[in-house]
C-alpha cells in the first residue's frame, strides 16, 4: 500500500508526530512518499511538492493529511483531479474534516489495509472570470468568499442563478459554500449545516446592511454569474485559503467542479456521529 504523506510546516511538537507517524509506517512496510514540507531532515524517503509531483508517482493509494482542516484541503488541492482516498489525522482544534484522533492514528492504517473504511464524494466549486484569475487553482473544497479589500467601503454584489436575478447584496461579502464548506465561514455568518452528501450550494451574505437577507440554499448544478460594485474598484477573491485582488468589472463564473474529491470514513466519523462531537449537542443532562 502506497501512502502519500502530507502536513503544513509546523514547529518542533509538530514536526516530532510526524516522524511518529512515518516511523509507524516504516515498521509496517507501508511505502512512502512524503511532501517536502514535513520530509525529516536527512530522509532517504521519495518526495512531492505539488501536483503535478504526484501525477509522476502513478498509483497511490491514500492521501494522508495532518493536521488541522487546513492542513486537509492543501492536501486535496494537491491530490485534485486525481481520485487519491484522502485521510485526516486532527492534530489541530476543532476538524471536521480531519476526523482521526492523534492518540489513535495506528488504528486509522489497520483499518486501511483490513479495508474497513468506505469512501464518500465531496463536490468541489470552480470559479472562472470574464478575464482571467490571478489563482493557483480555480477550485474550492469549502467556499468561495467575496469581500471588500476596505473595510470602510460597502460593496453591492449581485448574482444570478442560470440567468436569473437572485439578489444585489449590500453586505461587506458573500460566501458561497458546498456543504463540506457549510460547517466553516458560512456557519459562522449564520448558514445553515448542510449534510456532505446534499447536491446543493449555499449563498451566505457577510454582514449583511438589510434585516430580511438571510442564507439561501439551491441546487449544486446552478450556474452562478456575480458582479460586485464597490468603490475603491476592487474586492477580494478567496477560494479556501487562496486569496486574489479582482478588478471590480471582472464578471464572475461560479458553477460545480467536474471532478469530486473522496474522504475515507473510518467506525464513528459518520457525519451525524462528527458534529455531535465537534459542536457539542446533547450535551445536556436530559440526554445521561
Amino acid at each position: 500500500m502506497k501512502i502519500a504523506l502530507y502536513s503544513r510546516q509546523r514547529g518542533e511538537e509538530e514536526q516530532q508526530f510526524v516522524n511518529t507517524v512515518i516511523e509507524y509506517l516504516e515498521e509496517q512496510k507501508f511505502e512512502m512518499i512524503i511532501h517536502g514540507y514535513c520530509l525529516p531532515e536527512g530522509s532517504s524517503h521519495e518526495f512531492f511538492n505539488n501536483h503535478a509531483d504526484l501525477i509522476k508517482q502513478g498509483h497511490i493509494d491514500f492521501m494522508v493529511s495532518i493536521g488541522g482542516d487546513g492542513s486537509f484541503i492543501d492536501a486535496a488541492n494537491l491530490v485534485g483531479n486525481l481520485n487519491i482516498p484522502l485521510v485526516g489525522i486532527n492534530t489541530g482544534r476543532i476538524g471536521f474534516l480531519s476526523g482521526i484522533k492523534k492518540d489513535n492514528f495506528k488504528d486509522c492504517f489497520q483499518m486501511l489495509l483490513n479495508r474497513r473504511y468506505t469512501l464518500e464524494k465531496r463536490a468541489l466549486l470552480h470559479v472562472s472570470g470574464s478575464e482571467p484569475l490571478s489563482l493557483t487553482s480555480a477550485s474550492a473544497i469549502n467556499d468561495v468568499t467575496i469581500r471588500t479589500t476596505d473595510s470602510d467601503n460597502i460593496s453591492a454584489i449581485t448574482v444570478w442563478a442560470d440567468g436569473q436575478k437572485i439578489n444585489t447584496y449590500w453586505a461587506d461579502g458573500l460566501i458561497v459554500a458546498t456543504p463540506t464548506g457549510s460547517t466553516a465561514y458560512s456557519m459562522s455568518c449564520g448558514g445553515p449545516i448542510l449534510h456532505p452528501q446534499a447536491q446543493v450550494v449555499v449563498l451566505t451574505p457577510i454582514a449583511p446592511h438589510s434585516l430580511n437577507v438571510r442564507p439561501l440554499v439551491i441546487p449544486s448544478n446552478t450556474e452562478l454569474t456575480i458582479e460586485v460594485d464597490v468603490r475603491n474598484g476592487k474586492y477580494a477573491l478567496c477560494l479556501d485559503s487562496q486569496r486574489t485582488i479582482v478588478n471590480s468589472h471582472i464578471r464572475l463564473n461560479i458553477q460545480e467542479e467536474k471532478f469530486y474529491i473522496q474522504t475515507v470514513l473510518f467506525e464513528n466519523s459518520h457525519f451525524y456521529n462528527v458534529i455531535r462531537e465537534k459542536l457539542l449537542w446533547g450535551l445536556d443532562k436530559r440526554n445521561v
